[in-house]
């Protein structure tokens, strides 16, 4: 795909939440430009070939264990189904629905890809003096014994100040989308203006898009440094005690709804009942003591 053919797409993809007069300056193409590759029908037209290349590939991603980076992927799609494609495509479905090779992976940077790194605002602070200050946010997957999908993913946002989960949204793609979800969840909570929302360097969350939105929501992004998962130490510890402990309650959830199920379950569990051993009681319970 020609790169002018990805910035129209990356427009067109973001265009319901913000203005293509704004998406038009992260890009180097023209807002007539857009307009004409609209009009041609390349908005619709891409969107389906990326949806039908996305199917093939998420199943090569699933049968190799998140093994497959860009090229072997490639080589993959001709070997298994005939489908010849170019790498660099692959390379754009895999970021388009936040598809990650597991194992280390060299990273080739364009100096015209759309992506943003902002500063460690947060720099390891972990402290909050009140709720609604400090946020981390993060994905991880669950594994589906049952059904076509082998994993459903979890993006969950961490309050700092007494470590609830008080947003989150599970899909069985790993993709922006998921992200947008439990931003939109954070919404209805209250929190302080400009309070710090921190992130890795995931694709999802250097995305335009993402950064866009979370500045509108009167939020202030923070990025860990590439490669220091202890950067973003808080919500890495919240997943660990959830795979460590969602078994202990839900030993039968196998189908992709009943992890879904047991993945809510638990939140609600880990929010309003376990015993949090800084706050020597569960992050609801603590908030209501604060409060009163």
């Amino acid at each position: 795909m020609k790169q002018k053919e990805v910035e129209f797409a990356f427009i067109e993809a973001n265009s319901k939440d913000y203005p293509v007069t704004l998406l038009v300056q992260l890009t180097n193409v023209s807002r007539s430009g857009y307009y004409k590759w609209k009009k041609r029908g390349g908005g619709s037209v891409q969107a389906q070939r990326d949806e039908e290349l996305y199917n093939y590939i998420i199943k090569l991603h699933h049968k190799h264990r998140g093994t497959l980076g860009r090229n072997r992927m490639k080589m993959a799609l001709k070997e298994e189904y005939g489908i010849e494609v170019g790498e660099i495509r692959v390379s754009k479905i895999m970021r388009k629905y936040g598809i990650r090779c597991k194992i280390r992976q060299r990273r080739y940077i364009k100096s015209n890809e759309v992506n943003i790194k902002v500063p460690n605002i947060l720099n390891r602070n972990f402290h909050a003096n009140k709720p609604g200050m400090k946020f981390t946010i993060d994905i991880t997957y669950l594994p589906v014994e049952q059904g076509p999908n082998k994993h459903i993913y979890l993006c969950a946002i961490k309050d700092l100040f007494h470590d609830e989960i008080v947003a989150y949204a599970i899909s069985h793609r790993q993709d922006l989308e998921l992200v947008y979800e439990a931003l939109d969840r954070l919404k209805e909570k209250a929190f302080v203006k400009g309070a710090i929302l921190h992130s890795d360097q995931g694709v999802q969350f250097t995305n335009a898009g993402y950064q866009m939105r979370v500045k509108k929501m009167g939020l202030t992004p923070s990025m860990s440094r590439k490669g220091n998962c202890w950067d973003n130490a808080p919500i890495e510890n919240f997943f660990s005690h959830f795979k460590c402990e969602v078994k202990c309650f839900f030993e039968d959830a196998e189908t992709a709804f009943e992890v879904q199920n047991a993945a809510s379950e638990y939140i609600h569990y880990f929010n309003h009942s376990r015993i949090n051993t800084k706050l020597q009681t569960s992050p609801v319970k603590y908030i209501k003591q604060y409060a009163s």
